[in-house]
């Protein structure tokens, strides 16, 4: 043991490290105790999705480096940091929004990101900063990023349809379908690569941490982090298209090209670490050493004992607050109405055996049906669903709830085909749906605070918003269709001739409804 070590050692054993350290492990008790069905949560996603198995040792990645930083943070004295207060009652105001209206990945972020927090709390400025690496990469414990799974999968379907037409072999598409002479492919969900690519990101920054010193470098490997497991993955789908194809589908065809696959993608992940090793910058030099501070007076435990209890009233204000917000009625939902609205021009149907209706459940209040134009033409359903005390009932937007249904998955599906125009309106999202003897083309708008939107996340921010401030989540679905093919050309037509003469009518019945 060098010189240096025992004079920063000694150092401190007289100073605030014994009021810090205990400081710092009952504020980690506490997050944990308080905010325990979060942090489960996460680990529940870990044990059963493959995706996110990598989680199990992120806690432990980031023990090692909080070990390797130890020399470093110890020759600091730590000093309570005020200024952290801010973004750990920003995170706790942030975890009730998510509970209040029950988004799991802004809990599990806001629970995480209270651990940095509660660092730079105890800690202070200058030792944090130097565990920033450390404690930032807790982030990717998080289970997140299962969003890309469908433009990855779009982007797996172009790749190897196009790599197999540039081999010379004839395919035929159809979305995520093609066929070739020798059989049928899909690209589904396992096909997306998303677990490569949330892995590789994972692994590139840790071996970007540690091989490199240049932000640039870290930066540079990081991207090629992101890239290659997305262009892999396409590589890897054409591989195994063409392994099938050239096999007369004996070969990858079943569970085997999962096994394929992953070891394809173990090759290139130690290709791009053995390449990055080039440039390593790990054996070099650190530009500066951190030396043993100047005996100084200990800080006295009161301020540590003060951000004690600050820690523990932040961590345990934003449960309780929630649970209780949660807790009150947000009273009935009365007004709505029954049957399809019927504005001048238009006639209800009289026959409502084709009436379809979306595969959203939990709303409190709903009505639709079928109408037709007075001069004729294609039917026209409408169908609106009105929520209220969401985290009870049901969430309107949510992983459950689709146009189709996952409640009835097999019997009807869905595709998503871009944007329609509406004037004086947001443009609503395009579905072509799939059902029993039926094709329909769907358009679907959410309505929140008085107005129609197509984005989900801004009707879960405006219902979090309401919620925090004492107010209700007053959200409603609202969905047009027509029958797709039966009158070719006059679909569009007729869904934007009936929305501008129901809207102006229909928005005014739910801000009543909103009202009550």
């Amino acid at each position: 043991m060098d010189a240096e070590t025992l004079n920063i050692r000694a150092s401190v054993r007289g100073s605030s490290w014994w009021l810090a350290g205990p400081v710092l492990v009952l504020g980690l008790v506490v997050l944990g105790w308080m905010f325990y069905p979060t942090f489960e949560s996460i680990v529940a996603v870990w044990n059963r999705s493959e995706t996110f198995a990598h989680g199990f040792l992120i806690v432990p990645i980031v023990l090692f480096l909080l070990f390797l930083k130890r020399e470093e943070v110890l020759a600091l004295e730590p000093r309570p940091s005020w200024w952290a207060l801010l973004p750990l009652l920003g995170f706790s105001l942030v975890w009730v929004a998510g509970e209040l209206v029950d988004v799991v990945s802004v809990r599990q972020f806001a629970a995480v990101l209270m651990i940095p927090a509660l660092f730079w709390l105890v800690l202070g400025n200058a030792i944090t900063w130097r565990l920033q690496f450390p404690l930032a990469y807790l982030l990717f414990a998080v289970p997140f990023g299962e969003f890309l799974v469908p433009p990855l999968m779009d982007f797996t379907a172009d790749f190897t349809v196009t790599a197999v037409q540039l081999t010379g072999i004839p395919v035929y598409r159809d979305g995520l379908y093609f066929d070739l002479p020798t059989g049928r492919w899909s690209v589904v969900e396992a096909c997306s690569g998303v677990r490569y690519l949330i892995a590789s990101v994972a692994l590139g920054t840790l071996y970007a941490y540690l091989m490199y010193r240049s932000p640039w470098r870290r930066l540079v490997f990081v991207g090629v982090s992101i890239v290659v497991p997305i262009v892999a993955n396409g590589l890897r789908a054409y591989m195994i298209v063409m392994i099938g194809h050239l096999s007369d589908m004996e070969y990858a065809a079943g569970v085997d090209h999962l096994i394929y696959g992953w070891i394809f993608f173990g090759v290139v992940i130690a290709l791009m670490f053995g390449i990055g090793a080039f440039w390593r910058e790990d054996m070099d030099p650190p530009t500066a050493r951190v030396h043993a501070p100047k005996q100084r007076r200990s800080l006295q435990a009161g301020p540590f004992a003060v951000a004690a209890l600050l820690a523990v009233v932040l961590a345990s204000v934003a449960p309780l607050y929630a649970d209780w917000m949660n807790q009150r009625d947000l009273g009935p939902v009365a007004g709505l109405g029954a049957g399809p609205l019927v504005p001048p021009g238009w006639r209800v149907l009289e026959d409502q055996a084709d009436a379809w209706e979306p595969g959203y459940r939990g709303a409190r209040d709903g009505r639709g049906g079928l109408v037709t134009a007075e001069y004729g033409g294609p039917p026209v359903g409408v169908h609106v669903l009105f929520y209220r005390e969401q985290h009870h009932y049901g969430n309107m937007v949510g992983w459950s709830n689709t146009l189709a249904g996952r409640h009835r998955v097999g019997s009807w599906s869905q595709s998503h085909r871009g944007q329609a125009t509406v004037d004086g309106y947001p443009n609503p999202e395009r579905f072509l749906l799939h059902g029993p003897g039926q094709q329909l083309l769907v358009w679907r708008w959410y309505w929140v605070d008085g107005q129609l939107t197509t984005l989900p996340h801004t009707v879960k921010a405006r219902e979090a918003l309401n919620r925090l401030v004492g107010g209700r989540d007053d959200a409603a679905l609202v969905v047009l269709y027509v029958p797709y093919g039966s009158e070719p050309g006059e679909e569009e037509a007729t869904l934007q001739a009936y929305a501008a003469d129901v809207l102006p009518e229909l928005l005014e019945q739910l801000a009543a409804v909103a009202r009550q």
